[in-house]
C-alpha cells in the first residue's frame, strides 16, 4: 500500500503563530522568539489514520498575509486543505480570514478549511478577540479551535482533523 501524500498550507496575517503551530506539531517544540517567514517552508510529517494507514503531511509554512489578505497564489496551489490561523489578541488577524479562505477557496474549491484561533492562552473568553473569533467561524461556516502552540493546547487536534477530511475526500 502506497504512502498518501497531502499538502496542507498554513496560511494567515503575520506574526499570528503560523512557524509556532508547525514546530509544536512536528517537532513537539515551542520557541517565543520570532522570525518571519520569508516565502514559505515546508515541513512534513507521518500522522497515523483511523484505518491503520499512514498519510505524510507536506506542511507549507506561507509568509504572512500583511492587513489585504493577499497571499501568492502559487503556494496555495495543489493544496489539499487549509488551516487559517488568526491572533486572539490582534483583531486585524481575524477580520481577514475571510478574505484568505475566499483566495485559498478559488483555487483549491474542494479542499477543506478550518480556521484556529492561536494563543488562546493569553486571552479571557470575555476578551474582544476571542468573540470577534469565534464569530467569525461561524459567519464563514468554518470549522474552528481554539489554539496555543506555547501552551500545546488543540494543535494535534487541529492536524488530525484536517487530515480526517482530506482522507475523507478520497
Amino acid at each position: 500500500m502506497s504512502l498518501i501524500k497531502k499538502k496542507i498550507c498554513l496560511l494567515g496575517d503575520i506574526g499570528v503563530g503560523k512557524t509556532s503551530m508547525i514546530r509544536r506539531f512536528v517537532e513537539n517544540i515551542f520557541d517565543d522568539s520570532y522570525l518571519s517567514t520569508i516565502g514559505v517552508k515546508v515541513s512534513q510529517k507521518k500522522v497515523m489514520l483511523s484505518n491503520s494507514r499512514e498519510m505524510l503531511l507536506l506542511i507549507w509554512d506561507v509568509e504572512g498575509a500583511g492587513n489585504t489578505g493577499n497571499i501568492n497564489i502559487n503556494y496555495m496551489t495543489g493544496a489539499s486543505a487549509a488551516i487559517v490561523v488568526a491572533d486572539l489578541t490582534r483583531l486585524q488577524t481575524i477580520e481577514v480570514c475571510g478574505d484568505i479562505i475566499n483566495s485559498f477557496q478559488k483555487i483549491n474549491p474542494a479542499a477543506p478549511i478550518i480556521l484556529t484561533g492561536n494563543k488562546q492562552d493569553l486571552v479571557k473568553e470575555n476578551h474582544p478577540g476571542h468573540i470577534l473569533f469565534k464569530e467569525t467561524a461561524k459567519k464563514l461556516k468554518t470549522p474552528f479551535y481554539y489554539t496555543s502552540a506555547k501552551k500545546d493546547h488543540n494543535i494535534e487536534n487541529c492536524f488530525q482533523h484536517i487530515s480526517k477530511k482530506m482522507i475523507a475526500g478520497l
